[in-house]
């Protein structure tokens, strides 16, 4: 599948005089123009609450996963978070005012996911650099120059009389990572530390100190205006108050690590309405990050609680736990990283949380290195997880498969190899895709306009969840004759992973001929009897429709 996507930035021009012409400048009245919106941090998860990666929380965890105090009466840390406008004019119907305050700072600098590209004139190699105020119907964002690097653009502020340092972006649909540099004397930020913003820290922030891995980075989400063209991305937005998982930076006994010694961190979210005592263990979906991240960059960057707290709000996927891993400090690489998952943090999760041990009810996603590490365990380990997404990986393919790696990867539930199409390292993903192909092993090709980066990782994340894992059913089907010769097939659908039974309806086929109308499961059946079939065999398919939480399935019977 194509889509079109989004995520962060460069260095900006003096002067904006590159493709576009001025049309763009043209407003574009709107009704509702003006409106405004106090940036939710683009992943409202709070250890409390889950929404967006930076947030404005009214609660956070500590190191146990316990709830911290309350920031003290008084403070105010949102007063100069973003402010993200609805103007109804273009380019795109939105603007987001960025601010930061410090009166005795000589310069403030923003680092953002926002220089753009589309697709006929990108490559794996090159990309426009387009600039918020050019930005056009078709355009995503991508890194300029495009790279694995995040190459994005910095641009400064100005100051304000009040001492306050403030700058105006139009920016489409979407999360946006940015970060700040202060006092830096580099355009590009080289040399200098970037930092998050205060007034819209990552949630694993308590009172300016960072509870795990610290992020030196904050979200903000913009909403759609269709008007001008700009993709939806609200599945991505934090989720109303009540609708929000929590999120948990906790640490678990890991003798292989080496920093720290003995124990490694882990980002946990849990769904809405968590209940430890629920009589149906919950599914559990293990991410790795990539290169240079932390347990906390799905959390942040990745929008992950945001995602899933909107997902599950609309009935798309089942509530799940989800455990974000860190595999740095953990020896020994890709093999290292499995042998600390499989007998250190799986058995951790299972006995302190309300998680399922089968393996139907487990899956596992990692990007670029992680996306290597998900080789790992997809090739070697193929057991152990019934659903696996590899995004934008960066190695790990066998140079050939024995004949045990296909026997077992023919068993996996669900598979998803995706990246996006202008990655610099995309040939790794279309080489892996080859030889699964090659060896008739089915995976669902998630290819997204986008480069290296969390536009693309958001979106096969949410296609991941939404369309393959948890998702897969079986449909059996047999045909009986009673004594007084009336044949009846009957078909039965049973869901692979544990949670809500199949819906939906069954459709027979007979000797490639609909047969009948289709017919809604009950209690996971559905029968039709056979009338008016001449003597002799039949071949009867059963094809099951699927619903909002399975996938569609069918067999074969002859009969």
């Amino acid at each position: 599948m194509i889509h079109q996507n989004q995520p962060r930035s460069l260095r900006t021009p003096a002067s904006l005089h590159r493709r576009r012409g001025s049309a763009y400048l043209a407003a574009v009245s709107l009704l509702g123009a003006g409106a405004l919106l106090t940036a939710v941090p683009a992943q409202a998860t709070t250890p409390a609450k889950s929404g967006t990666g930076s947030s404005k929380q009214s609660q956070q965890h500590d190191s146990r996963g316990k709830q911290s105090p309350k920031p003290q009466q008084g403070s105010n840390p949102q007063r100069f978070s973003p402010v993200v406008k609805h103007t109804g004019t273009g380019p795109t119907g939105y603007t987001v005012t960025f601010r930061y305050d410090d009166p005795t700072a000589t310069r403030v600098q923003i680092k953002g996911e926002w220089s753009f590209s589309d697709a006929a004139h990108t490559t794996t190699t090159t990309s426009q650099g387009v600039q918020p105020e050019q930005w056009t119907r078709g355009d995503f964002p991508i890194a300029y120059p495009n790279a694995v690097a995040a190459n994005w653009p910095v641009r400064d502020l100005k100051q304000g009389k009040d001492g306050v340092w403030s700058l105006t972006l139009p920016l489409p649909s979407g999360v946006f990572t940015y970060g700040f540099f202060v006092n830096c004397a580099s355009d590009t930020g080289s040399g200098c530390t970037e930092r998050a913003d205060p007034a819209n820290p990552p949630w694993n922030v308590i009172d300016g100190v960072s509870v795990g891995t610290a992020e030196p980075d904050s979200e903000v989400y913009v909403p759609s205006d269709p008007r001008f063209g700009t993709a939806d991305f609200s599945w991505e937005a934090p989720a109303p108050a009540g609708k929000q998982g929590r999120l948990a930076d906790v640490s678990y006994p890991s003798p292989q690590s080496t920093a720290p010694v003995g124990t490694h961190p882990l980002a946990v979210y849990t769904p809405p309405g968590y209940n430890p005592k629920r009589s149906a263990a919950y599914p559990t979906l293990y991410l790795s990050h990539g290169a240079g991240g932390n347990e906390v960059d799905w959390s942040t960057q990745g929008a992950a609680g945001a995602i899933l707290d909107n997902l599950i709000a609309t009935g798309r996927v089942q509530p799940m736990v989800v455990v974000m891993t860190n595999f740095n400090g953990i020896p020994g690489g890709a093999a290292g990283y499995a042998d600390d998952l499989l007998d250190n943090v799986v058995p951790y999760v299972q006995s302190h949380y309300n998680v399922s041990d089968k393996v139907a009810d487990r899956a596992f996603a990692g990007l670029s290195a992680g996306g290597a590490r998900a080789n790992t365990l997809l090739f070697d380990h193929t057991a152990e997880f019934g659903y696996y997404s590899v995004m934008s990986n960066a190695g790990g393919t066998p140079a050939s498969l024995t004949d045990a790696q296909v026997t077992a990867l023919k068993g996996v539930l669900g598979l998803q190899v995706g990246s996006g199409i202008q990655d610099p390292i995309r040939a790794n993903t279309t080489n892996e895709q080859a030889a699964l192909t090659a060896a008739g092993i089915g995976f669902q090709d998630d290819s997204v306009n986008g480069g290296h980066e969390w536009y693309v990782w958001r979106t096969l994340l949410h296609d991941f969840v939404a369309q393959r894992a948890f998702k897969t059913t079986t449909t059996r089907a047999t045909v009986a004759t009673d004594r007084k010769g009336k044949e009846t097939v009957t078909a039965s659908v049973t869901a692979a992973t544990s949670g809500a039974a199949p819906t939906g309806t069954v459709q027979f086929t007979v000797d490639g001929v609909t047969y009948g109308s289709p017919v809604r499961l009950s209690h996971g059946s559905a029968a039709a009897e056979l009338k008016g079939l001449q003597g002799g065999s039949h071949t009867v398919v059963a094809s099951y429709s699927g619903d909002a939480l399975h996938r569609g399935s069918q067999t074969t019977v002859t009969g």
